[in-house]
């Protein structure tokens, strides 16, 4: 199914490559929240009337001219002038919480459309090349924050709200308005429906802002989509930047572009006469029309003013080829940025510009912090790492990675170095980000796993972390931020055995992030695989949303696919009743068996999983546990197959010898291995393959100790593990 990409806000805008996608076209919900919000606070609509007037927003904003289509007198604007902007990007440790290389990229492109710099503008339309221009605002991240202290302008905040709300009030991080335009990086934007949306049409909405003075300062922002930043997508950030500077859609302040029928809603007020007769007649540089969506028109005469040319390439419409502005709407930028609306005169002053360090900036040493372009990769793959500092913009690299091998042209100075790993294993990274001022280094100890690009595994599998060391050879973890808690294994219950694997939700960080990732299968040599396992949970609180996601991938954890999911009410599983505020330990009968469709990769010659586990962003609730995580062939299964060998263990508990006993139809290759709690190996017997007809095993031997013990047996590389007790 094709995405749609939803156009939904004060301001979206969508590029290229959205362009390419099939759209869904709604309503826009700019002009309705803005009523919404009128009607809710008369004295707020009374308050933006009069500074619209202040402001010149009217129509006698631009003092047009008649003599001629497409033609407005308005000043030059020859003089660059700064706008100090901060980014405060909205993360949960995934691939929204960008590197700074993004956040350059994109105001590279921004500053180049907004100075009219960009390679194409030989491209633009001939009957708008003479009223096109520069609006020569440039946007420049700030070097101090609102207390005067160190800053590169890029702030990380650990936040479920990167799943962004729209109707969200206040926004939660925003700088002083009077100095900072303040930018937003979050993962989904959604209004009116869950976030991030559940529904296949639920669409890609990429960015929005308010136009100057319609809401308090608070909710003064751009908010914007993490996927829209690199090459000619961040003109969508440039976009959203002419709302923030206050210009309107060319087609209206509507979310119906490329419609086909006009209405006088389809004008964007820049002119001083509206025709009696809607959309006939108008004489302006952006003449009215009903707006391109996702296409790029021929210059043709538009619907809406057949005397004039529609303005296509404008970065106000919803076109796939964004271009230029108009002088009229550089006059109209100019105007509200020199007004006191919203306090945007104060952003341009120049005692701000000092006070936020984009004039003057002062040098401060980084915190150091990069990004790895994955964190477990085949073996061979190529890696890149990022800077991702803060508090200074960093002007010096240094990089060590003990086991990697740098990729031919990149050395430990480069910004972005690339490197290989060729050998399987968990390795350290050390990164040094330095200015003038010094540096400051950082060391990740597991930073990079790598895995063979051969399974691990080529049959069934039981894990009942019995003797699996967590993290170890099978299963690694991680999590974020570093405060929260690791999946461990505990033996306070198990659904069979003595141990489990648990998070330690009672006591967890909101907003945690803990991650637990499996070895390697050939699921293709398993025949109908299936993954199953048992999991108990409880809530203290109805109103707890903790989550619990299993993602499977192909390619050595390149990419994630989900496979399974649960959150809130849902993850508690039936067994349990009630919230409890006390510790929640369950018994055996209250885990409850889960299957996981791994159908759609049941070829894969070199699988693995991930169990992702999100604690509540606000109040986490209680422990949650998993075992027994079984990945079989579905037409035989793990009960079948003791009762396909027909499998008997007596006596049990013992005080002496155990016997284990199997009635075999056919031949099989089994071996028995027996281990303490602790995992060390007491007695095995070696792999053979075994007679059809009865077989008697006797184990115990060995002096054993009273005790806990596991007899673990492999039956053609599927795996049994059955608890024994010494007296």
């Amino acid at each position: 199914m094709k995405k749609s990409y939803k156009l939904i806000t004060a301001s979206i805008f969508t590029a290229s490559v959205v362009f390419a996608q099939q759209q869904q076209i709604i309503p826009c919900f700019s002009d309705e929240a803005t009523k919404s919000y009128f009607a809710a606070h008369p004295e707020e609509k009374a308050r933006y009337e009069r500074e619209m007037q202040n402001a010149a927003l009217s129509n006698e904003y631009i003092n047009q001219r008649g003599n001629g289509h497409n033609q407005v007198s308005n000043s030059t604007f020859t003089t660059v002038d700064t706008i100090p902007v901060v980014f405060h990007i909205l993360h949960q440790g995934g691939p929204e919480n960008v590197p700074n290389s993004y956040v350059y990229q994109a105001l590279a492109e921004v500053n180049r459309v907004h100075t009219k710099t960009i390679p194409d503008t030989a491209q633009i339309d001939v009957h708008f090349k003479g009223v096109s221009g520069a609006n020569n605002y440039v946007f420049q991240l700030a070097t101090k924050d609102p207390n005067g202290n160190c800053t590169n302008g890029i702030i990380r905040h650990f936040d479920a709200n990167t799943n962004w709300d729209q109707t969200q009030t206040p926004f939660p991080y925003t700088w002083d308005r009077t100095k900072y335009l303040n930018i937003y990086i979050v993962k989904n934007i959604c209004s009116g429906q869950p976030c991030p949306a559940t529904s296949s049409s639920g669409g890609i909405i990429v960015g929005y802002t308010y136009l100057p003075g319609t809401v308090p300062a608070q909710l003064d922002a751009v908010v914007y989509n993490y996927q829209f930043m690199t090459g000619t997508n961040a003109r969508s950030m440039a976009h959203e930047f002419g709302h923030w500077l206050g210009l309107s859609h060319t087609f209206g302040m509507t979310n119906s572009a490329g419609g086909s029928t006009c209405t006088t809603a389809n004008d964007d007020k820049l002119s001083t006469n509206p025709p009696a007769v809607a959309c006939v007649g108008v004489t302006d540089d952006t003449p009215m029309y009903q707006g391109a969506f996702s296409t790029c028109p021929a210059s043709t005469p538009n619907a809406c003013d057949p005397s004039n040319t529609a303005n296509v390439q404008n970065i106000m419409d919803y076109s796939s080829c964004p271009k230029n502005f108009t002088n009229g709407q550089i006059t109209r930028m100019h105007n509200i940025m020199n007004s006191t609306t919203a306090s945007r005169s104060n952003v341009i002053s120049a005692a701000n510009k000092i006070a936020t360090g984009v004039r003057y900036p002062q040098v401060c040493i980084p915190t150091p912090y990069f990004h790895p372009s994955a964190r477990i990769v085949c073996s061979g793959a190529i890696v890149t790492f990022s800077d991702s500092s803060e508090n200074a913009k960093t002007t010096s690299y240094n990089w060590s990675f003990p086991g990697g091998t740098f990729v031919a042209g990149y050395t430990a100075t480069d910004s972005m170095p690339r490197v290989t790993y060729a050998t399987p294993g968990t390795y350290a990274v050390s990164y040094t980000a330095s200015t003038t001022a010094g540096g400051a280094a950082v060391t990740e100890s597991s930073c990079i796993k790598v895995v063979s690009s051969t399974a691990s595994y080529n049959t069934a599998f039981v894990e009942g972390f019995e003797t699996a060391t967590v993290p170890g050879t099978d299963w690694s973890v991680s999590h974020t931020p570093s405060s929260g808690v690791d999946w461990t294994v505990t033996n306070s219950t198990a659904a069979s055995g003595s141990k489990s694997i648990m998070i330690d939700n009672f006591s967890n960080v909101p907003g945690d992030t803990s991650i637990l990732v499996s070895p390697t299968f050939n699921l293709a040599a398993i025949g109908s695989p299936v993954l199953t396992f048992k999991m108990s949970y409880q809530q203290k609180a109805t109103t707890n949303v903790d989550k619990l996601q299993i993602y499977s991938s192909i390619d050595c954890g390149a990419t994630w696919n989900s496979r399974f999911g649960r959150s809130g009410a849902a993850l508690q599983p039936s067994t349990v009743t009630g919230q409890s505020s006390s510790l929640f330990v369950p018994t055996p009968s209250q885990f409850v068996t889960y299957t996981v469709n791994i159908g759609p990769i049941a070829s894969s010659t070199n699988a693995m999983f991930r169990f992702v586990f999100y604690a509540d962003p606000t109040s986490p609730g209680n422990e949650l546990y998993m075992d027994d995580i079984n990945i079989y062939n579905s037409t035989v299964g793990i009960k079948d197959i003791e009762t396909m060998v027909g499998l008997e263990i007596y006596p049990n508990p013992s005080s002496s010898n155990v016997n284990v006993v199997f009635n075999l139809a056919e031949k099989h290759n089994i071996s028995i291995n027996v281990v303490d709690l602790l995992g060390r190996v007491v007695e095995t017997v070696p792999s053979q393959n075994y007679p059809s007809g009865q077989t008697l095993i006797t184990i115990g031997n060995k002096a054993y100790q009273s005790g806990v013990y596991f007899i673990n047996m492999d039956i053609d590389g599927q795996h049994i593990s059955k608890k024994i007790i010494i007296q």
